[in-house]
């Protein structure tokens, strides 16, 4: 039996909540400064309207990452398009 971790890849689309004065700047240190902190790579796109992110690392990081995106008041409309495990990181 292997001691690896098991990683996880979650990818997600969501809308930003009209009212949200949404920087990307702001967005994308946040993104890279918690995820660093717990071991996530991934890729985050913004169109001005709507987000699309994959998370990948630690199934509890990629899990406790998109809890706390879901409770983000930026965000609404939130839909899981793919979870799946993987046995390297893509991103």
């Amino acid at each position: 039996m292997s001691d690896k971790i098991p990683l996880v890849q979650l990818l997600y689309i969501s809308t930003t909540t009209p009212s949200a004065a949404t920087s990307l700047s702001s967005v994308l240190a946040s993104a890279r400064r918690n995820n660093q902190a717990n071991d996530i790579t991934g890729m985050l796109m913004f169109n001005g309207k709507r987000f699309l992110q994959v998370l990948e690392g630690p199934v509890e990081a990629v899990e406790a990452t998109y809890d706390r995106i879901n409770r983000d008041p930026r965000h609404r409309a939130q839909v899981v398009l793919a979870r799946r495990t993987i046995a390297h990181r893509e991103f």
